[in-house]
């Protein structure tokens, strides 16, 4: 089964075992979690019970069930929060999670390769595709991304819009 990062705990919240996450997943998967999966360094994923979700600015507060003191949560402080990856709500033939698009290669209309999608950075009003080489940096919008081919692994995008 293949799992894929949703959020990163980057800190405590209050003195009841919450925990303050930054999502990297859309808003409506933190909306209806039950279950969460963290994962051991050098081992395998464990499963834990939400008891409750509510939003913060733009991070969540999540409280995990038997986890009630400040002291028990903050062992996971720096934690990555996994799902399963059929566990994630289906996506319109022209939206994406940002993890599919990590790896792709990326091709501009006229030919020419400009790199490898290392991550995708969520600016708020779009993403930001940041290449290989740390510098190249390609808004994810549609008048510059003209196509994304799943199963090549390809992102097409406008050379006329692209600044190197």
């Amino acid at each position: 089964m293949d799992y894929v990062v949703i959020g990163r705990v980057i800190d405590t919240f209050g003195v009841k075992g919450e925990l303050k996450v930054i999502p990297f997943a859309p808003v409506e998967i933190f909306e209806n979690l039950s279950k969460v999966y963290l994962k051991r360094s050098g081992g395998g994923y464990i499963p834990f019970k939400v008891e409750r979700v509510k939003e913060h600015g733009n991070a969540f507060v999540i409280k995990l069930k038997g986890y009630d003191f400040l002291e028990e949560a903050d062992q996971f402080r720096g934690a990555h929060l996994f799902l399963p990856e059929k566990e994630l709500p289906p996506r319109e033939e022209d939206e994406f999670y940002a993890y599919e698009l990590v790896g792709m290669e990326v091709w501009t209309d006229k030919g020419r390769r400009l790199g490898r999608v290392k991550r995708v950075e969520d600016l708020g009003v779009y993403d930001m595709l940041i290449l290989e080489d740390e510098k190249t940096m390609i808004p994810f919008v549609g008048d510059i991304v003209l196509d994304v081919d799943r199963e090549g692994k390809r992102v097409k995008v406008k050379e006329e819009l692209v600044t190197l």
